[in-house]
């Protein structure tokens, strides 16, 4: 398997553009996935020229509603029209807000554009198979707390505004013959929460690789230290490759905590499993 960073906040990469939001290509044996599509659609640039086919992805997964991972959906049905695209239901239903800095300002996906193209969507409020090896995965468990930068969301539906609980964050996972990997894009719900409720509904304790953003924010307070070394116990076997919302402090905590288990990625990184 092989996942592919086709647009995220770092770049070390003149060649290939960069912003804020995250679009990742995973191409198992079988199947071409799509995992959120940035902010504004650049991502596809990138897919260009790191030899990446939009055109004949199968599937294309939205993890949640926030636009720096929807915004690139126009472009995305432009260039492929046939891939079916999950989502939680709750994305057509909510507003998305964020009042970081002071101010709120909006997060929510263009729903034009989402009910322009209803007929290739599939709306779930549970865990989806795509096959027997692998999941679309919502976290309804919280036993470990979610990350503080979630205290600056919110989302609103029928006019009132109420705090954003995550209950719309879908996760990737697939199973291989070595254990499990996670595709998910922010963790709102926070990374161990999210791995154990892959493991259980998966069926398999061994969680070898886990990829995506974890919403530590920089100066948010997170016990990023207690958070390493609960990864360390619970999945002595995982690398975790990380970047988007994932400060720089937090990156050091984990670096020096996780060793080489711990990887820092970029636009073009390429993640072999």
């Amino acid at each position: 398997m092989k996942i592919t960073i086709l647009i995220d906040n770092r770049n070390s990469n003149p060649a290939l553009v960069s912003e804020h939001g995250l679009s990742l290509h995973v191409q198992t044996k079988t199947l071409s996935i799509l995992v959120d599509t940035g902010l504004s659609g650049k991502a596809f640039d990138n897919a260009e020229k790191l030899g990446v086919d939009i055109e004949t992805v199968d599937y294309l997964i939205l993890s949640h509603g926030h636009v720096d991972h929807t915004g690139g959906l126009r472009r995305f049905v432009e260039i492929n029209k046939t891939a079916k695209i999950i989502a939680s239901r709750l994305v057509r239903d909510y507003q998305y807000w964020s009042n970081r800095g002071g101010k709120f300002h909006s997060l929510s996906p263009d729903v034009e554009v989402i009910n322009q193209n209803i007929e290739r969507f599939i709306f779930i409020d549970d865990n989806y198979l795509i096959d027997n090896k692998i999941g679309c995965v919502f976290t309804r468990r919280q036993s470990f707390p979610q990350p503080n930068g979630n205290r600056y969301l919110f989302v609103e539906k029928g006019g009132g505004m109420s705090p954003y609980t995550a209950d719309d964050e879908l996760v990737l996972t697939i199973k291989t013959d070595e254990g499990l990997v996670v595709v998910s894009p922010c963790s709102h719900c926070g990374l161990l929460n999210i791995a154990d409720e892959c493991c259980k509904y998966m069926n398999c304790n061994e969680l070898t690789t886990f990829v995506g953003g974890l919403h530590l924010l920089n100066g948010e307070g997170d016990d990023v230290a207690r958070l390493a070394e609960l990864i360390s116990k619970k999945y002595p076997q995982m690398h975790l490759y990380t970047s988007h919302c994932t400060g720089d402090e937090a990156c050091k905590v984990l670096s020096d905590k996780m060793f080489d288990k711990f990887h820092v990625f970029g636009v073009g990184a390429r993640i072999e499993v």
